[in-house]
């Protein structure tokens, strides 16, 4: 008899222990329903075309080419995309291995590192100036003064403001350059 009320009184407990925890359950599953909110992000388009990014199809499939090699850190994966001629990749003059070497001497000889650079500027807002595409959008303005403090923000990847401006000059960071045909054109930093 006392076998039978012991098993009689586990079940009820059992029973007992699953209702609560599906009132629980019930409980949680209303206390993060009540306190969800809503965000919205607002973007800023700088010219006309596709949906998306607002670029021009082939500027866009040129861009979306660079930042997945830029981002598997792979200069190799770069190479097919430089043109043969005509690509600005320092200010120097050209370098013997051309333009990855360039940017792979960087990286052994100092903290900069051109292909990380490279994706960032490229996931940054742009800018249309004289007829080809920038990025990051800072290659049009003067001045840090003259940035706001989301693109003060934005920029920070790069380097610290008084390194990426240069009084009466302007912006003098990484920058990339890609023709309305999609050509490649730079990827240079400093003056």
């Amino acid at each position: 008899m006392v076998r039978a009320l012991l098993v009689v009184l586990a079940v009820g407990l059992l029973a007992l222990g699953g209702a609560a925890g599906w009132f629980a359950a019930r409980e949680t599953e209303e206390a993060v329903t009540t306190t969800e909110t809503d965000t919205a992000t607002v973007t800023e388009t700088t010219t006309e075309a596709t949906p998306s990014t607002g670029l021009p199809a082939a500027v866009e499939e040129t861009r979306a080419a660079l930042l997945v090699a830029a981002e598997s850190g792979d200069y190799g994966a770069l190479r097919p995309l430089i043109p043969s001629t005509g690509f600005e990749y320092t200010f120097g003059g050209p370098v013997e291995g051309g333009p990855i070497a360039h940017w792979q001497e960087i990286e052994r000889s100092t903290v900069e590192r051109p292909i990380e650079n490279l994706a960032a500027v490229l996931q940054m807002p742009y800018t249309l100036s004289r007829g080809i595409y920038f990025w990051p959008f800072a290659y049009d303005i003067t001045g840090v003064d003259e940035l706001t403090a989301h693109e003060r923000e934005l920029l920070e990847p790069l380097g610290p403001l008084d390194t990426l401006f240069v009084p009466g000059t302007g912006y003098l960071g990484w920058r990339a350059g890609i023709e309305p045909d999609g050509d490649w054109v730079f990827f240079v930093a400093g003056d």
